[in-house]
């Protein structure tokens, strides 16, 4: 059945599926994208699923003003504006009269007209908070801050300008960042152009979805914060620009020199960091206006099922996002688009009589990009039942940001099932004809960590899984198509949120024959088919043991930059080695017993598939992370510097994390030494659940 299951994918109809899904805008909470989740509810029921329902919420969007447009002015001393920022981008080829083409701004910025002095913050990371404030004696309260887009998540951005005091922030694509070598602005190349720029939000969530309703499903009786009080709302205005508009604000800036050559982009500018401008212009200012405004709006998921025969209460999820910032091309829509042929093609084989051992559940979520609100009120209604039967959540974002080889960020729990399943795959690479795709993979990405395997990413966040698995602990996995991270240095792919990720970007210049998506279909479609079909769930703990292992060598290793602190305040690793070679043994002798499993013996496979599932649960911590009350898990949460990345034992990572610049250094090891009790304790505790019952 996998077989017929993988054959019945075709690369046409993907092809065909986003360009249906891509010609028109669909921001969340908006009629288009409310009548695309009707067309994917009627759809999925004729491809033959039990049932597709479209699931509602009200949460809290943020749109431009239609009235009163949002832009960046330079001043003159008597108030006049010497240079506007533009209003929208110039539209792609063919797309001139499509109306409701939202303009780019941040979403859930503050309104407000801040005018000061400009202060260049590079990426504006905390490390170049840092070197600023710590090295250059630079003060950025009441000033305005420029921030190029890339490295880190837009939203760590404005949390740490705030921080600094600034009053106001400009996003920009750098074309360092975001126009790849050899390549032309579309629509003649893939790059982006120079009045491009990237929408986004700029929410500091934490996991908590909807900023009213934290914790809670945004539902009509559901009790609700002030508009003023939501979780994570910027308290300063925000704005993004496109690179011509960058060069007119930073063309004239004064002040220091960048301290060094990774501060520079590839403007023809000084990259001088301010505050202000030359002394020519120093009477200039800076003036922001931004007039978008916050409301609660409508937003629908597309939920569909195809009931189990033997674990009906046993859930695999497949769920990507629906919404898009314009027309998609990229983000969501060659994820989408990927999702719909895997739902055909399971409707497929259901319609002639064939059903999963478990419930498929697939879902179609919206406003994932206003801080990943549809997956997280569902998840947050159906918690109890999710958290009692989840068995694993496969993300279907963006098929491809590049086309060069497999990206892979999930639990330690899956890598066995991931490289396994992609020796079954061909490659679709050139040069790789006759080779599976794992062969193609690892000749380009081998790992850092393990021997002779290619590379597997920590999940971070940024995307739809993240209540699924840093929240609820369900295992979790997301696959595509990627760029060469090691020679391509821009950010992301160059068009991402702008009005030019159109489908002839993809059908031109990244996947013209559609090879690469359906690569990506068979990897997400066949994920879901081995955890929904495996007798015996294809989860193997004994990743999870060396994957904790390396952890804990990391984050003791990095504790040894501190050696005298160690022994000054007594503080020890031993507990966290020693729960870790419990969980070792453990893993590998109920591996053991998995093998000797009786097959036809129902309860005893019932129980010991009930322990693998439950394995990724043991690591929540009910009472989350210090600050971060959403984020539960122990061993994985996304980086408090970057939402997009991961990072191992957050809770200690973060205690320690810059801890010689606390000011009370008792307290501050004090707090290692709690965060080290909680990781050795949880991994002990998981340890316990594989355990053979006595």
């Amino acid at each position: 059945m996998k077989a017929a299951f993988m054959a019945e994918m075709k690369a046409e109809n993907i092809k065909q599926f986003l360009y249906n899904f891509t010609q028109l805008p669909h921001l969340a909470g908006t009629k288009e994208n409310l009548h695309l989740a009707q067309q994917v509810q009627a759809e999925w029921k004729e491809f033959g699923l039990d049932s597709v329902q479209l699931v509602h919420y009200d949460v809290l969007l943020s749109y431009p003003d239609d009235t009163k447009p949002n832009y960046i002015s330079i001043i003159d001393e008597h108030g006049n504006e010497i240079f506007n920022t533009s209003l929208s981008e110039p539209p792609p080829p063919g797309y001139e009269a499509v109306r409701d083409v939202v303009p780019p701004y941040s979403a859930f910025s503050a309104q407000g007209m801040p005018e000061g002095e400009l202060v260049y913050v590079n990426y504006g990371r905390t490390e170049d908070f840092f070197k600023l404030e710590r090295e250059m004696g630079i003060n950025c309260t009441g000033k305005i801050v420029i921030a190029r887009y890339g490295k880190i998540f837009r939203g760590n951005k404005v949390k740490n300008a705030e921080l600094a005091g600034a009053k106001g922030v400009i996003l920009y694509s750098d074309p360092a960042d975001y126009c790849a070598p050899g390549t032309d602005p579309y629509p003649n190349g893939w790059n982006l152009p120079g009045g491009g720029a990237q929408r986004g939000n700029v929410l500091n969530l934490n996991g908590a979805g909807d900023p009213l309703t934290p914790g809670y499903p945004a539902k009509e009786y559901t009790y609700r914060l002030d508009k003023a009080s939501g979780v994570g709302l910027p308290k300063i205005p925000v704005h993004p620009i496109g690179y011509h508009d960058a060069e007119s604000l930073l063309r004239n800036m004064g002040g220091y020199a960048p301290p060094h050559s990774s501060w520079k982009g590839n403007l023809n500018v000084s990259y001088n960091v301010g505050p202000g401008f030359t002394t020519n212009y120093s009477t200039r200012k800076v003036k922001m206006h931004i007039h978008s405004h916050n409301e609660i709006t409508r937003i629908y998921n597309v939920i569909g099922t195809i009931r189990g025969t033997v674990e009906p209460d046993r859930y695999v999820i497949l769920g990507g996002h629906r919404d898009s910032w314009v027309f998609g091309g990229i983000d969501p829509q060659s994820g989408a688009a990927v999702v719909h042929e895997i739902v055909r093609s399971f409707g497929k084989l259901r319609r002639k009589g064939w059903r999963p051992r478990r419930t498929v559940i697939f879902a179609s979520w919206d406003a994932e990009e206003f801080g990943l609100l549809g997956s997280t009120e569902w998840a947050e209604e159906n918690a109890k039942v999710l958290q009692a039967r989840g068995v694993a959540y496969i993300n279907a974002d963006s098929s491809i940001e590049g086309n060069y080889t497999l990206r892979v960020d999930c639990t330690p729990l899956m890598y066995r099932l991931v490289y396994s399943l992609t020796k079954e795959i061909p490659s679709p690479d050139e040069g790789f004809e006759g080779k599976s795709l794992y062969e193609s993979w690892y000749k380009k990405n081998p790992s850092r960590e393990y021997k002779e395997v290619p590379r597997i990413n920590k999940l971070g966040s940024g995307n739809d899984f993240e209540v699924f698995f840093q929240r609820l602990g369900i295992a979790s996995g997301r696959a595509r198509y990627s760029k060469n991270w090691n020679v391509e240095k821009y950010s992301s792919y160059p068009v991402y949120h702008s009005v030019y990720e159109t489908y002839e970007i993809v059908e031109r210049f990244y996947d013209p024959a559609f090879k690469n998506h359906l690569t990506v279909a068979q990897v997400r479609g066949g994920l879901v088919f081995e955890l929904a079909n495996s007798v015996v769930l294809p989860f193997d703990c004994r990743d999870y043991a060396s994957a904790v292992s390396n952890y804990a060598h990391i984050i003791y290793n990095l504790s040894r930059n501190h050696e005298e602190e160690l022994a000054t305040y007594n503080v020890s690793f031993d507990a966290l080695f020693s729960a870790v070679k419990n969980f070792t043994e453990v893993a590998a002798s109920f591996h053991e017993r998995l093998q000797q499993i009786d097959i036809n013996n129902l309860i005893a496979v019932r129980s010991l598939n009930d322990q693998l599932m439950f394995l990724e649960r043991a690591f929540i911590d009910p009472l989350g992370l210090p600050g971060r009350p959403f984020y539960r898990h122990v061993i994985f949460a996304p980086s408090s510097h970057n939402k997009y990345a991961g990072e191992s034992f957050p809770g200690i990572y973060d205690a320690m994390f810059d801890i010689k610049n606390k000011a009370d250094q008792h307290e501050a090891w004090e707090e290692v030494k709690r965060q080290i009790s909680i990781a050795a304790f949880t991994v002990q505790a998981a340890a316990g659940t594989l355990k053979e019952v006595p």
